[in-house]
């Protein structure tokens, strides 16, 4: 029989999937409409915008969506420190978001190309910084995955509709951010008077002890975030520099693929894990997880490593066959994808070493730079070393959690026999 606990993990890590699922469906459904209406100027705007305001989402967040989740996992009982948790975390992500605002104004107005398309800038950013107060922490510490799908799916929806309804030509391209920025203005109003009505959590007042001392626990993920961030984007960069222009760019952009799409199946199963083991430590359910995924992910792997070429050829179309060998030396990142994902947070937060979890992000950061100097300076940087510095980083990364639960496995085992 499987416990209430693991069958609310189960729920959770398959409304996360739905999440991911439909995500990538509707935006397959949007982006050919918006490169056919809009012109490749005005689409690439739109591109950059979208990717500054994914940077700056982090640092609205601030690391809050780890540690605030840990913290709501610890105390999901108590609304009174619930509803101090809301208040302080509003006012630090309202902190945030005056400090990315003003840097955002003054970045535009220094450049008289981006200060042309400042009210676009304007209304993506406010709609994101509405997204960054959704409390998505809160149904995560509380393990209500269902609330953050309905939810999120909701508003895409809503912007998809919105996109196909409003968005004509480039003089229309201002629908975009406003119809994102209503869907989520409009979820925030909800989630506020939901939270209120069924866990009887309202905004708190902050002090400024307690949102100094949240800004003071969060610092470390949102480095480690930071650190993951910048190692993961460093390849595409230092590639255009030297090879801008050239097909080998278009190569390793689809071969990357198999790595986000990595990332993508692993991440619901960690997100969901995550605040079940703060709160139940049951460290055998992840051993069972890793012992049951590890032949599949040694049999996809091997097929993946023979077929590279047909496989990048059937995916991509005939001209990207020479892609296979890209996703050949990508392949050890690939293989540790799941397995330093699972022992991550999942592992590390629990047994009281969520330092060390950040720290291991730093490690990969460091590695991939320093491999990327070495290569550059030595004049050996192509494509397929570099993709092998990639591999040597997150192997890293994972042979680092993993030894630090090697030594740690005494309190592990302690924690599972009470």
């Amino acid at each position: 029989m499987i416990d209430n606990s693991k069958k609310q993990l189960l729920k959770n890590t398959f409304f996360l999937y739905i999440l991911t699922f439909s995500s990538q469906v509707l935006a397959l459904i949007t982006i050919p409409y918006q490169t056919r209406v809009l012109t490749p100027e005005t689409y690439g705007v739109v591109g950059v915008a979208i990717s500054v305001m994914t940077f700056m989402s982090l640092v609205l967040d601030f690391g809050i969506l780890l540690s605030a989740t840990s913290k709501v996992a610890q105390h999901a009982e108590n609304t009174v420190f619930l509803s101090h948790l809301y208040g302080n975390v509003f006012a630090l992500k309202g902190i945030s978001a005056i400090i990315c605002g003003c840097c955002l104004a003054v970045a535009c107005c220094s450049s008289p190309y981006h200060s042309r398309y400042f009210l676009l800038y304007a209304l993506y950013y406010l709609a994101y910084v509405a997204a960054a107060m959704l409390p998505d922490y809160l149904y995560r510490g509380l393990e209500r995955m269902k609330v953050i799908t309905f939810r999120t799916v909701a508003i895409r929806a809503f912007a998809t509709a919105c996109t196909f309804i409003f968005l004509h030509s480039d003089s229309d391209v201002l629908a975009l951010p406003i119809c994102l920025l209503v869907g989520n203005v409009t979820a925030l109003a909800v989630c506020l008077r939901y939270d209120r009505r069924v866990f009887g959590i309202h905004l708190h007042r902050p002090t400024v002890v307690e949102v100094r001392l949240l800004a003071k626990d969060s610092l470390p993920f949102f480095f480690s975030r930071i650190s993951s961030t910048v190692y993961s984007t460093a390849n595409p960069i230092v590639l255009n520099m030297f090879y801008a222009g050239l097909p080998v760019v278009g190569f390793y952009s689809a071969s990357e693929k198999f790595l986000s799409v990595s990332k993508s199946i692993v991440s619901p199963i960690a997100d969901s894990l995550y605040p079940y083991m703060v709160k139940n430590k049951d460290f055998r359910l992840v051993k069972k997880i890793l012992l049951t995924t590890t032949p599949f992910i040694v049999v996809g792997a091997a097929v993946l490593y023979i077929y590279a070429n047909q496989i990048c050829e059937f995916v991509f179309g005939p001209s990207y066959v020479e892609a296979g060998m890209i996703v050949r030396c990508l392949l050890p990142a690939i293989m540790v994808i799941f397995p330093s994902y699972v022992i991550c947070f999942p592992v590390l937060v629990p047994l009281g070493l969520s330092s060390r979890a950040n720290f291991s992000n730093f490690i990969g950061l460091c590695v991939q730079l320093l491999a990327l100097i070495i290569l550059v300076v030595t004049d050996y940087f192509n494509v397929y070393t570099m993709c092998l510095a990639t591999s040597a980083a997150e192997v890293s990364v994972f042979i680092y959690r993993l030894s630090v639960i090697a030594r740690y496995q005494k309190t592990a085992k302690s924690m599972n026999s009470r």
